[in-house]
């Protein structure tokens, strides 16, 4: 690290990480620590040790969904099971404690989910807007867009998960924004769990 540590500007609540080529910083978490480290083609790898670090991204794109991950939208949190055997995929809300209180099976093309309209409405959650986002059904893909939520739509990230840059990532209640310079001489890096098709909201 030493040498290639990356630069950090606070600027308000939300701090700005600039990562030189090959470069990485360590963040503490209240676990132990995150580094985040510039991949050759542009984007971002984070890594932790600690299965209690709590790292999460901010959606600002549509990225396709992971048996298992886990997403946070108002104060309200949810896990996503992938379909197989033919049986479809299924978005589990779930309660104060982390158990499944409901269960949605995701059929045709799209969910949408907010405050006040969408297709499940969440009235009591009041950080929810009134519609805050959607998933989208691509034949074995589900991918998960934020619709311009006012509080953001996060998944929690895995360790050895590669972003994009200018990643908005919550560690602990630290907001940092990682970037890196882009590849000399190539098109901007797309993530692994980037979608390269333009999604359009459900009417």
């Amino acid at each position: 690290m030493g040498e290639h540590m990356g630069e950090s500007e606070q600027r308000g609540a939300e701090e700005r990480i600039v990562l030189p080529k090959g470069g990485s910083a360590a963040l503490a978490c209240q676990a132990g620590l995150v580094t985040v480290s510039a991949v050759d083609d542009g984007s971002i790898r984070v890594d932790f040790g600690s299965p209690e670090c709590s790292v999460m991204l901010r959606i600002t794109e549509a990225i396709e969904l992971h048996d298992g991950d886990l997403i946070a939208a108002g104060q309200t949190w949810m896990s996503f099971e992938a379909g197989h055997d033919r049986r479809p995929a299924r978005l589990h809300l779930l309660d104060e404690v982390g158990a499944i209180h409901m269960t949605l099976t995701l059929r045709g093309t799209s969910l949408t989910l907010g405050r006040t309209s969408g297709d499940v409405v969440l009235p009591r959650d009041e950080a929810l807007s009134e519609l805050h986002l959607q998933l989208l059904m691509r034949g074995d893909s589900v991918f998960l867009q934020d619709l311009a939520s006012s509080n953001g739509t996060w998944t929690v990230v895995r360790p050895g998960e590669v972003l994009p840059s200018s990643s908005t990532l919550a560690i602990g209640e630290r907001l940092v924004r990682v970037s890196t310079p882009p590849p000399v001489g190539s098109e901007p890096a797309v993530a692994d769990r980037g979608w390269r098709t333009s999604v359009h909201v459900a009417a």
